[in-house]
């Protein structure tokens, strides 16, 4: 689907169910700690077959949440290297980890989820971190987050969440 930006140039949706493989999901995700979560959610990153070099990838990950946390207030935290990283991956996905119980990631509140973005572009990137952002604004996304029982479900209800977002025009 296209939309227009705000100077009327036509711009691409993102959907974050495409970007979202199953295997890129895991409700169980064991780590404790912050760097437990980043190895984790790189680990779990490797399983989609997206990814081709994951130490680069973890490494730019850490650098950047030493450079500023990118946990939110809501339990969420947004990992992504600081730069697109096109030679390290296929192509642009995200990952969904969640923890048990939350853990001190720089947010006042503890943080329970975990997007992981890799894109291979500046705009791409800017667009996915638009669409998650709205879909963080809303209780019901967040709830849906938190309660999931399994992969499928979550990645089903995900997409249906982005479809009544994009009917609503909040898209």
């Amino acid at each position: 689907a296209r939309a227009a930006d705000r100077d009327g140039r036509a711009e691409e949706l993102v959907s974050l169910a495409e970007m979202l493989p199953i295997a890129g999901i895991e409700l169980e995700l064991p780590a404790r700690t912050r760097n437990g979560v980043i190895t984790e959610m790189i680990t779990l990153a490797g399983k989609t077959d997206l990814l081709w070099d994951a130490v680069a990838v973890g490494g730019a990950v850490r650098e950047r949440e030493n450079l500023h946390s990118t946990a939110l207030e809501c339990g969420v935290a947004l990992l992504h290297p600081r730069r697109p990283m096109p030679n390290a991956i296929a192509q642009p996905f995200v990952c969904l980890g969640r923890t048990r119980n939350g853990i001190p990631f720089g947010s006042p509140r503890l943080t329970e989820l975990f997007f992981l973005i890799c894109s291979t572009d500046d705009a791409g990137h800017l667009h996915l971190l638009a669409r998650i952002s709205r879909l963080l604004a809303t209780d019901s996304f967040l709830a849906l987050l938190r309660t999931a029982i399994d992969a499928h479900t979550l990645h089903d209800e995900i997409a249906a969440q982005e479809q009544a977002l994009t009917a609503e025009g909040k898209a």
